[in-house]
């Protein structure tokens, strides 16, 4: 008779264990996908404001093809950072959940699904950058 008392705990047991888990699981998958749309808008102001205070020190500078940056040389494209260099103006921490190639940062947890910023220097001087914030694919 208790083994059949201890089955029928284990069988409760394991259904409210299954209901707490069909709730958490897609509750979990909402906030991963918040906090990777967050890390993308806040990456996306980043790029900008690197960008515009390159560009303050570009004009202070006297317009030279390259600043020195924290991280290494920045080359300047029109008067902003490249695409390839501005992530040496921006903090590691920011950078770090993403992948970045020629200007594309891509959050590495939503690989393949468009989910990043693109940074795109201004194809004439006076005009800004092109920031893009992709958050459908987070």
């Amino acid at each position: 008779m208790a083994s059949q008392a201890t089955r029928v705990d284990a069988v409760i047991l394991v259904a409210i264990v299954g209901m707490a888990a069909g709730f958490a699981v897609p509750r979990q998958a909402d906030l991963a996908r918040a906090a990777r749309r967050d890390q993308v808008e806040a990456l996306a102001r980043s790029a900008g404001s690197a960008a515009a205070l390159a560009h303050a020190q570009w004009e202070a500078r006297g317009r030279p093809p390259t600043l020195p940056g924290a991280r290494g040389l920045v080359a300047m494209v029109n008067g902003y950072p490249s695409a390839a260099t501005l992530p040496l103006l921006l903090a590691t921490a920011e950078t770090a959940p993403f992948a970045h190639e020629s200007g594309a940062f891509r959050h590495a947890a939503a690989a393949g699904r468009g989910c990043g910023v693109d940074y795109a220097p201004p194809a004439d001087s006076g005009a800004p950058p092109r920031i893009t914030a992709l958050t459908e694919g987070c």
